[in-house]
This record gives C-alpha cells, structure tokens and sequence, in this order.
C-alpha cells in the first residue's frame, strides 16, 4: 500500500531545472570556463555544492564560491522574469493526492531559501506535509539521506513510499533508500542503464495516480 509519495521539485514539479542549468553555464563560461555536453550532464540534479566540486575538479584555478555567490540571484532573477510555470499536471496531482490521503513531501537538492521562493510564488506554503532540502541533509543525492530523513518523520516506511525524480542522480537516491521509484525525464531522457534504478517511467505527472 502506498502511503505517501516525495517530490523532487526541480524538473518535476517546476520547470527551472533548464534555467539552474544555463544560469551554472553562464558563470562557468564568464569564467572561461566551457562546459561539454558530457560535463553538463553529469551536474544535472546534483546539489549545488557538488557541482561547484565538479567544477573545480574539471577545471584547476577555479574559484567556484563565484559560482555560490551568484546562483541563486541569477536563478530567482529568471524566474521572477519568466514566471514560475508548473510542469504539466502538478496541480491536480498534488490535490488529489490529499484528496485521497496520501501523505506528500517535497525532497529537494535546492536550498531552503529556493524552495521557501519557489512555493510562495506557487502559492503551495501548505502543499506538503514535509518539505526538505539541501539544507537539512549532509550527504546529497544520490546518497538516500533525504528520502530516509522523508520516510522517518513522515512515520510510513520507505516501501510504502513512491519517489518521484526526473534525473539520473534522482532515481539512484530513490531506489537506495529502498523506495518505489519512478522517474518523469526532463531534460536527459531515461536510458536503459536506469533500468535497475527505475520502477515506472512516466511521461508526465498526469500518470502518476495510475500507480495508486
């Protein structure tokens, strides 16, 4: 039985995982640093100080608390210019949801102060029962902390749990800390070396309630 489902929020819930990512290559290449596809695609759903290791891993010299100072103003600064747009089926997925029950967290990379900005401008301050961030976890995805530290306050156990993630880094994390995981692709496709880390691939979150 299914007694609660986590949320990734970037690229699941919010389309902003496409504007962290050129906002993380604009710096970089302020910089002079230039990412490769291959490169940019190992930072996808990484926390943010993991990528800044990254980037100095792949590019000696580099000062990457550049890249902390000005990515969260660069990021909140796009979407405040864009406006903040719901990936497709959000809304009603989270309402029927409590609608029938189910317990709903929010399991983000992201910090506390994105989160918090992304939430109020969706108007979901009550949206979740829980909600975690980078912020509240030592060890980032993929290691299973946060969805774990989910399950534990949420008081169901992570069998009962689905975790919902659009990148690769996502769905390890789920599937380590035993969860059904199911991944919606945003901006990588699923490919067969996600078999083992995968439960169900969905096209949008519209389907999500078939698994219930």
């Amino acid at each position: 039985m299914i007694r609660a489902v986590c949320f990734d929020m970037d690229g699941v819930l919010f389309d902003t995982e496409r504007i962290g990512c050129e906002v993380t290559r604009a710096i970089a290449q302020d910089c002079g640093c230039r990412l490769t596809e291959e490169q940019r695609r190992l930072m996808w759903g990484l926390p943010l100080r993991r990528a800044r290791e990254l980037l100095e891993t792949w590019f000696p010299g580099f000062d990457s608390q550049i890249v902390k100072d000005r990515w969260y103003e660069g990021v909140l600064a796009r979407v405040r210019q864009e406006g903040l747009i719901l990936k497709p089926g959000a809304q009603q997925i989270l309402h029927k949801l409590r609608q029938e029950g189910v317990k709903l967290a929010l399991t983000s990379s992201n910090a506390r102060i994105m989160v918090d900005t992304y939430l109020a401008l969706a108007g979901w301050e009550n949206a979740f029962d829980l909600v975690l961030t980078g912020n509240d976890v030592s060890r980032g995805k993929p290691d299973p902390e946060i969805y774990l530290m989910a399950a534990r306050r949420l008081g169901v156990s992570p069998g009962e749990c689905i975790g919902v993630e659009d990148s690769p880094t996502g769905v390890r994390s789920v599937r380590a800390a035993g969860m059904i995981s199911v991944m919606i692709p945003d901006l990588l496709p699923f490919t067969g070396d996600l078999a083992p880390f995968t439960d169900r691939v969905l096209s949008s979150l519209d389907e999500l309630d078939s698994l219930l």
